[in-house]
């Protein structure tokens, strides 16, 4: 009988210690770090590559990664080491808060804290946590039950589920004793980056144009010291989650070595190509921290050509039966164009952005002129932006005279006046698009169709006059 109860002492003893052994955990501060790579898409999506340090011996682990992203997607999570397996893995986002803490007290006992208004003095009694009730307790006391309870409560010991921040959970199997790099690579929402553009015109046809990258960190946690990459395109996702492209895209935070001194002569960040992507890589290392914002620097180039111009799309119908749309004191836009080459000072990926436009007064103070948005400009490929109306510059236009030809077929004649009261010469494009098969019959300046069912006109309007184009169409019908 004796030797009965030694062996189940001795059972529940080993029991006691196997339970004590899978409760044992090591937590990875981000403090632990040994590397941090963010590469940031501009859509609210990030790659993160966070590497801590931690000294395991062989067997199985439980490691706890604090501090991951609040807005991770778990399903994602890839942890590599050397001679590690990883058995399972759980996201632990359940934080740490007061009403968290009341919904895992419930059916346990607390201390309540009130005070004595005649003096002030804390009083003290116990009570059973009914239900949380969303944040205002039901408590049971020996008196009775309390539903709108004035005081505090006091917890012997917090919930073990809770977390401080939120924490990735490993189980994983270490073939060998020693201390190992474990890196953590996960996607994120609620990173983003943006790229905006200041352009300061310097002469009739030249400008300095500053790029600024804009990253924002909504994710819920820190990265301290991190190399950053941002990648230009658009990744394509699906249900909210990047398709499984995961090699592709974990290229994009491979370690980069950097070259500050070099990277300070340089008058733009490096571009590499990722496949239909571009990765812009910072030149050193930076803290991206929760809730901010920050700016870095993407290129700063002197000199950039460029063409003003001013462009007038026309509202006239005249692909119909019943040509009409006549208008008065119409302005054109005002249409900076430059062309992204090597000749001109850029010839390199630019990523999408608002371009914001400055140019000097009499005075020699710098106003803003207008801004316009630009889609991501690739080398060689050329870029208008319109940046508003212009003051001095209007246009007349009507509909003169319409013939109906058949059913299917009409002539219309159209007469546009442009007016210029500055002290220079203007030229300004006439766009005229058609919806039906359209030939020109007569026109009194020369038109562009080099595009189908959009013909162009460059009218030249001297300083202080007026021009006048006509034009007559011939329109058949489908």
């Amino acid at each position: 009988m004796l030797n009965r109860y030694v062996t189940l002492a001795v059972m529940m003893n080993l029991c006691l210690a196997a339970g004590e052994a899978e409760a044992a955990e090591i937590t990875l501060k981000p403090d632990n770090n040994a590397g941090m790579a963010v590469s940031i898409y501009n859509q609210n999506l990030a790659l993160i590559k966070d590497s801590r340090r931690v000294d395991l011996k062989s067997g199985e682990a439980k490691v706890a990664f604090e501090g991951v992203a609040q807005q991770m997607k778990p399903e994602t999570a890839l942890l590599k080491a050397p001679g590690v397996k990883v058995l399972e893995q759980n996201y632990e986002y359940d934080q740490l808060t007061p009403v968290n803490i009341l919904e895992e007290s419930v059916g346990q006992k607390v201390m309540t804290v009130t005070t004595n208004p005649a003096n002030g003095q804390n009083m003290f009694d116990k009570a059973d946590i009914i239900s949380s009730n969303y944040g205002n307790p039901l408590l049971k006391f020996s008196y009775g039950i309390e539903a709108n309870f004035p005081g505090r409560l006091v917890y012997e010991n917090l919930p073990e589920n809770l977390r401080v921040k939120p924490t990735l959970v490993v189980k994983l199997d270490n073939q060998n004793d020693g201390s190992k790099d474990l890196t953590l690579n996960y996607l994120t929402n609620g990173l983003s980056w943006q790229a905006n553009y200041v352009a300061e015109i310097t002469s009739d046809s030249q400008m300095d144009l500053q790029g600024w990258v804009t990253l924002n960190n909504q994710s819920g946690a820190d990265y301290k010291d991190a190399e950053v990459q941002l990648i230009a395109g658009d990744v394509k996702q699906e249900n909210g989650n990047v398709r499984p492209q995961p090699r592709n895209l974990m290229m994009a935070a491979k370690s980069v070595s950097f070259d500050a001194a070099g990277a300070a002569e340089s008058a733009s960040l490096p571009a590499e190509n990722l496949g239909e992507y571009y990765v812009y890589s910072l030149p050193f290392k930076t803290d991206i921290m929760d809730k901010q914002s920050k700016q870095v620097s993407l290129m700063d180039l002197k000199g950039v050509k460029f063409e003003q111009s001013y462009r007038l799309t026309s509202p006239l119908n005249v692909s119909s039966t019943y040509a009409s749309g006549d208008f008065e004191r119409l302005h054109p836009s005002t249409v900076y164009k430059l062309t992204n080459s090597e000749e001109n000072k850029l010839g390199l990926p630019m990523p999408s952005g608002v371009v914001r436009f400055y140019d000097k007064d009499g005075s020699g103070e710098l106003q803003f002129i207008g801004a316009a948005d630009m889609a991501q400009l690739a080398k060689g490929e050329k870029a208008e932006l319109a940046i508003g109306e212009a003051f001095d510059i209007y246009a007349d236009g009507k509909i003169t005279a319409q013939n109906k030809l058949s059913e299917k077929m009409a002539e219309n004649e159209v007469s546009v006046t442009f007016h210029n009261a500055k002290g220079r010469d203007a030229a300004v494009e006439f766009v005229q698009t058609f919806y039906y098969q359209t030939e020109i019959v007569s026109e009194s300046l020369p038109s562009d169709r080099s595009k189908a069912r959009t013909f162009k006109w460059l009218v030249n309007v001297p300083a202080g006059g007026e021009t006048t184009l006509t034009y007559k169409v011939r329109v058949t019908y489908n």
